[in-house]
């Protein structure tokens, strides 16, 4: 791609730097980027969603400040434009899936249940004070089994849950510990050791899924829109085994543009655009001409010329003919060009955002998924056929957005286990779970930055300790706002002795009662 040196210049008069001024200026116009969203230019800049939130507002402020001036200057007409009919997408409304009980437990029992290990430590524990729960007995023989042990007797089953329960009781946080500080050392030391790559998503070709630290980095983040947003969609009992009915669900998911149908050719010297329909294609997709011809007529409202009424193979279109009757129009060549440019990108079919849908086969399970390049959960969950109990992507806000707060804090646990295990590093998970508490407990899903928790905290000294110190220092002071010196960082700054440990026990000597 090449940079346009004028929107990049335009760009940086209104205050833009000068790196990201280059990234959106990177093959398109003054035009394409005055109508970028707040979504698209963080994921052009790699920002946050408030930073380019901050840039979208300042090019469309511009772009309105400027349209403002001239309006002023010219001579004020009114103008009556007659609004056309907009067509709206149908709400759908899916029933609620019935929650089986019975299925629920045993998707949560263990195969090792019925293992004689199990059994026997299960049994041991009656009549005990250990009352180990089933995800640690279910630990204790998956960890007995792999060192070669098929029976025990029962003085050594009582020895194993003596030292399991042991070591669950040393486990415990007592208090006033500080498990934030623990935390973020158990995080931040084998964060150190992860490599800044991505893999290859099985299955799915040409499919790079960001791991390692930039996936850690998003999560904590909480950016709106992953590097490398997908999607593992599953089927109901109806489609799971079915192949064929899988590809053509696969199919209505993803995303065709007119390009991926046909072959589009400009006619600058009779100024019209044809549009030669690919059949092979137009199967694949599960589309007829006379659909293609319909939607083309929706989305551009011109007339659409077809060779054939009912079996089109080529299509052609003359910017400015709305109408049959209109054969005498004569287009401007920029008419042209524009056309084109809209029709390449046309979405004719498709959930938005979901660039591609695969079928692939899952040999756990023995049944069918779609892994999809790209995410829309509320969309993908409106369609038949999907088990949407089992459908999951790797979007924390769209789960948000679309299941609520608890899924989220979720979400956020297992993709940082399952992050942290592609890059083999043992983490507790109490320290995932730390982290997205911190994140989710004020209902929404917080960044942990300046923008969201840190930025948040009721302490002055401990915000100004993290980033922008003048302008929190200024503001509490400002305001009249009162820090009351009750969390560690606070303390360090003031120099006394913090709220922990020894320090969170208050000793007073009175001699008249001793």
């Amino acid at each position: 791609m090449v940079v346009k040196s004028a929107t990049k210049k335009k760009l940086m008069d209104m205050g833009v730097p000068e790196e990201y001024a280059h990234q959106m200026a990177d093959g398109r116009k003054w035009d394409d980027v005055k109508i970028l969203a707040a979504g698209e230019i963080a994921q052009i800049c790699g920002l946050s969603s408030e930073e380019a939130t901050n840039l979208h507002t300042r090019i469309t402020s511009h772009g309105r400040s400027s349209r403002d001036d001239s309006a002023s200057r010219a001579k004020r007409t009114t103008v009556v434009r007659r609004r056309l009919p907009t067509r709206r997408r149908k709400a759908v409304q899916q029933e609620l899936q019935d929650y089986n009980l019975e299925d629920k437990i045993q998707q949560l029992e263990s195969e090792l249940e019925h293992h004689p290990i199990y059994q026997q430590l299960m049994k041991a524990q009656e009549g005990t004070d250990y009352s180990l729960t089933k995800r640690l007995l279910n630990d204790l023989t998956s960890a007995l089994i792999g060192r070669g042990k098929e029976k025990l007797t029962k003085k050594q089953c009582l020895q194993v849950l003596a030292t399991t329960a042991a070591a669950r009781d040393k486990a415990y946080v007592d208090p006033f510990e500080a498990v934030g500080i623990i935390t973020a050392q158990s995080i931040g030391e084998p964060g150190t050791q992860m490599t800044m790559r991505t893999f290859h998503y099985a299955g799915v070709a040409s499919v790079n899924v960001t791991q390692g630290l930039p996936r850690i980095i998003e999560i904590v983040d909480a950016r709106k829109v992953p590097q490398t947003p997908t999607m593992r969609i599953y089927l109901d009992e109806k489609l799971r085994n079915d192949e064929a009915a899988a590809m053509k669900l696969a199919a209505s998911l993803e995303i065709t543009t007119t390009q991926h149908i046909a072959d589009i050719e400009t006619d600058v010297a009779q100024r019209r655009i044809r549009l030669a329909l690919n059949r092979s294609h137009l199967k694949q997709k599960n589309m007829t001409g006379v659909e293609v011809r319909d939607k083309l007529t929706r989305a551009t409202r011109l007339f659409v010329a077809a060779d054939h009424e009912t079996r089109p193979k080529e299509l052609t279109i003359i910017p400015g003919r709305k109408k049959e009757e209109e054969k005498d129009v004569i287009p401007s060549y920029t008419d042209l060009l524009q056309l084109e440019e809209k029709i390449k990108v046309l979405r004719l079919k498709g959930v938005p955002n979901l660039e591609r849908a695969n079928v692939n086969w899952d040999d756990k399970n023995g049944e069918y998924y779609i892994a999809t390049i790209g995410s829309n959960l509320a969309r993908v969950s409106d369609f038949d056929g999907i088990d949407r109990a089992r459908t999951y992507t790797n979007n924390v806000t769209e789960i948000y957005e679309y299941l609520g707060i608890e899924a989220a804090r979720q979400a956020i646990v297992d993709e940082l286990r399952a992050t942290l295990a592609e890059a083999r590093l043992d983490v507790d998970v109490r320290h995932m779970l730390l982290v997205s508490d911190v994140m989710t407990s004020s209902g929404v899903v917080r960044a942990i930055g300046r923008h969201g928790v840190s930025g948040s905290k009721h302490s002055i000294l401990a915000r100004a300790a993290f980033e922008v110190t003048v302008h929190h220092l200024l503001r509490a002071g400002v305001i009249g706002e009162r820090d009351y010196l009750r969390g560690v960082a606070e303390n360090i700054i003031v120099g006394q002795p913090i709220s922990l440990g020894t320090g969170s026990v208050e000793l007073f000597y009175i001699p008249d009662k001793v």
